[in-house]
């Protein structure tokens, strides 16, 4: 006799396979999620490691600006400190001019001149005075000339004078000052 199977044996076996499919599609599902919360997990850390090198890169960062701002304060006060010993420095090269200009005039100065004026002006002297002769006065600015504490005598004014029978000659003269290391130029230069 032919057995004939009245019970739903294919929406039994789609009823198996549904819920096979379910579970493997849960299983599947349940690693998704648990994969992501790994990735989320490890994310989270990559930031956490990000923000505390950022912090500490910030706190570098402020203390080199705090050092920063305590070498450039230095460097003004060295500029300060330096100006003001260029200052100290030209004051102390220029203490002893007065004394070097009256004995380098002293030396220059023929017996036949007599000064009667001299003014300090830029760079130079303003000379006045009388002399027996041209030649004199001549020989007057060869000494200036020669010195090494003046250049280019430059003679201004020359009159004649009559004074006591005698006839005088009475000049107005400029001369400059030579700086350091000058003078030793115009020697090379003139020889």
């Amino acid at each position: 006799m032919i057995r004939i199977n009245l019970l739903p044996y294919r929406e039994q076996r789609r009823k198996a396979q549904l819920k096979r499919d379910g579970i493997g599609a849960g299983i599947f599902l349940l690693l998704v999620v648990g994969l992501l919360g790994l990735f989320y997990m490890h994310l989270q850390g990559v930031e956490q490691r990000h923000e505390t090198r950022v912090e500490y890169m910030e706190d570098a960062l402020a203390k080199i600006k705090d050092q920063l701002d305590e070498v450039n304060e230095l460097k003004d006060k060295r500029e300060a400190l330096v100006a003001k010993l260029e200052v100290i420095k030209k004051l102390q090269s220029g203490r002893d001019l007065p004394v070097r200009i009256f004995r380098t005039l002293g030396q220059a100065v023929p017996k036949e001149v007599s000064l009667s004026s001299m003014r300090q002006k830029d760079g130079g002297l303003q000379l006045q005075g009388t002399a027996r002769s041209n030649n004199v006065i001549s020989s007057f600015m060869r000494r200036l000339e020669a010195s090494e504490l003046f250049r280019d005598p430059d003679l201004q004014v020359i009159t004649n004078q009559g004074k006591g029978g005698q006839t005088l000659k009475s000049f107005k003269m400029g001369v400059n000052l030579a700086r350091k290391g000058q003078k030793a130029e115009n020697g090379k230069e003139g020889g």
